[in-house]
């Protein structure tokens, strides 16, 4: 689904007509709040809700961890402040399918990925090369 994502309070509209060039990936569900990444001026940008947070090189911090006690099948994804704040925090079952909170964090831990699609994404880039392999 192709949709426009409204910074201001972290919600969405979805396109009738797909826009030629997109900006970012979100994670939209029912319960909870939206989550989005986007490039914006050169600098990638996560947005939980209607919070938005600068990706750099240390801060925020995000990870997704495995429950000891669920046998792995139970994952927390975490945000939190370089001084160790937690910003956004969700615990959720995994399934079979593809999990957006742990390609998060694994592509948010990388600062080649971190630079290239900041660059990339504030440019825009053809909506079916954001689909996540």
């Amino acid at each position: 689904m192709v949709l426009q994502w409204h910074a201001l309070g972290g919600t969405w509209t979805a396109c009738d007509m797909p826009p030629a060039l997109v900006h970012g990936i979100a994670l939209i569900r029912a319960a909870g709040p939206n989550i989005c990444i986007f490039g914006q001026g050169g600098r990638l940008r996560l947005q939980v809700g209607p919070h938005q947070y600068a990706l750099s090189e240390n801060s925020p911090r995000i990870s997704c961890t495995r429950g000891i006690a669920s046998f792995g099948f139970r994952r927390r994804f975490t945000v939190k402040s370089s001084s160790g704040d937690v910003l956004f925090s969700h615990s959720y079952w995994t399934h079979q399918g593809r999990d957006f909170y742990r390609w998060l964090a694994e592509k948010a831990s990388d600062p080649d990925w971190r630079i290239s699609c900041a660059r990339q994404w504030s440019d825009g880039v053809a909506s079916g090369a954001m689909r996540p392999h």
